[in-house]
């Protein structure tokens, strides 16, 4: 009769430390999807921060929005702004990355300023860049922006 108490007691236990390592992993994804969220909130400050500092940038984005192209600017023009550009292509694929890692949900696709990769300028520097990229991530991204 003793025995069965304590095994009984036992299996309790292991009930409880099951759902005590539940509650924990699920604190553990809830933490850790709020810092990716933050950080791809950081990504996009970032970004926005050159362009605020950077009136070459300001100015060069403001005119692919209007559609220019490559050989509308200077070489190091188009050399400042295709490092700009690239570091927003990488932030999408951050992005891309997280998501399919399950830390963000399709929402984080919506605070990207997909006007900005719709420019002539942008597409541009995607065709050259692309090959770069992963294969899955270059399919993803192209459906997205079109």
């Amino acid at each position: 009769m003793k025995r069965q108490y304590i095994e009984i007691l036992g299996l309790l236990s292991v009930i409880a430390s099951l759902l005590f390592v539940g509650v924990e992993i699920r604190q553990n994804t809830t933490a850790i999807r709020g810092a990716t969220q933050q950080d791809i909130s950081y990504q996009i400050s970032e970004i926005y921060k050159i362009a605020v500092e950077n009136e070459k940038i300001a100015l060069i984005t403001s005119k692919a929005y209007q559609g220019i192209t490559k050989k509308d600017l200077s070489e190091i023009d188009f050399s400042r702004f295709w490092l700009f550009a690239m570091m927003g292509l990488r932030r999408v694929e951050n992005i891309y990355l997280q998501y399919n890692n399950g830390f963000v949900g399709s929402e984080a696709f919506d605070r990207i300023d997909m006007a900005f990769y719709r420019t002539p300028l942008v597409r541009e520097i995607w065709e050259e860049r692309k090959n770069s990229f992963d294969p899955e991530f270059v399919v993803f991204y192209e459906n997205l922006r079109n």
